[in-house]
């Protein structure tokens, strides 16, 4: 595998263990009774669970062997930077001031239980232990702060710092699948449902050009055509969504297309244009025993950004004309 796709996805395995030992030193200096999770301080890297409940909205984000997923998504990858960053916002709020005691006022500070003052309620776990329970309310109108409660207690804070939580499953799940450079491919093959298959290649690496193998005698390639931008389908490929593979058909498919690399890895794509959802299945030859990537990119089906369906989605057509 190219230098870039080892580092992109060895970053899974390592990151939640890089991101939690950067330590905020201010924030190491606190007092634990001026923090809203001390927990939090000595703790962080033992969390393994991490539930987000508004009203009838929930997320919850689970590690498992190392590796953060979203049960939402079928148990998908979660970004790991964006859950590291969570737990490390969380672990930086402060208590800056007292609020009211009152759960009648908790509305006006969205703190309340439910309705459209509910507030954001966050439960951090250890295995089956809970370790912290919090509300996380409306920011400040007049100070850079958040109001905040410990669900065990009826006291209210103002808290230091703007504190935001996403309640979108999507928001949280790894977007950037595969990102390899156009040079490390050796070929692609396409092959449209309802059009004849054709192969662009290079013979080395440092090749700066494409061809099209196999021409028709009455076709040439037209002036403006850019085969290297077919080479560019792996580089940074971004998903919208991931849902756990279904039984496929060839009802809804469109085209199929093969990435060689001169590592040896095949990348076996297939497009699916159903209705107004662009999908993708992708399987992988040549790979790494138990690789990570193996585990990201088969028995899924991603939805894709309809111009990276069109980048992909071409046919000889696109690049040759009668001569």
């Amino acid at each position: 595998m190219p230098n870039n796709g080892k580092l992109l996805f060895g970053l899974l395995l390592v990151l939640t263990a890089i991101s939690y030992i950067v330590i905020d030193n201010k924030a190491s200096m606190l007092d634990e009774t001026q923090q809203l999770i001390p927990e939090l301080q000595s703790d962080i890297n033992d969390i393994d669970k991490i539930v987000l409940d508004k009203n009838d909205q929930r997320i919850s984000l689970y590690k498992q062997s190392g590796v953060w997923k979203v049960n939402e998504v079928d148990g998908f990858f979660a970004d790991t930077n964006k859950v590291a960053n969570l737990l490390l916002d969380l672990r930086k709020l402060t208590l800056k001031e007292k609020k009211t005691k009152n759960p009648k006022n908790f509305a006006k500070l969205s703190l309340a239980d439910s309705g459209k003052d509910a507030a954001t309620f966050i439960t951090l776990y250890n295995g089956e232990l809970e370790i912290s329970n919090i509300s996380i309310g409306k920011e400040a109108q007049r100070s850079q702060g958040t109001y905040v409660r410990k669900n065990s207690e009826n006291q209210t804070w103002l808290s230091e710092g703007l504190f935001n939580v996403k309640l979108d499953a999507q928001s949280w799940i790894l977007k950037t699948i595969i990102d390899i450079d156009n040079s490390a491919v050796k070929s692609i093959q396409f092959s449209p449902i309802n059009s004849v298959r054709f192969k662009i290649n290079k013979l080395t690496p440092q090749d700066t050009e494409f061809i099209i193998k196999n021409i028709p005698e009455n076709k040439k390639i037209k002036a403006d055509a850019n085969l290297n931008y077919l080479a560019g389908g792996l580089k940074n490929l971004t998903i919208d969504s991931a849902i756990g593979l279904p039984e496929m058909t060839d009802e809804f498919l469109t085209t199929k297309v093969e990435y060689q690399l001169f590592s040896g890895m095949i990348y076996s794509l297939e497009l699916y244009n159903n209705g107004e959802k662009y999908q993708l299945k992708i399987s992988q030859d040549n790979a790494e025993a138990d690789h990570i990537q193996d585990k990201i990119l088969e028995n899924w089906l991603f939805e894709i950004p309809e111009y990276k369906y069109n980048a992909l989605n071409v046919t000889l057509s696109d690049f040759v004309e009668d001569v």
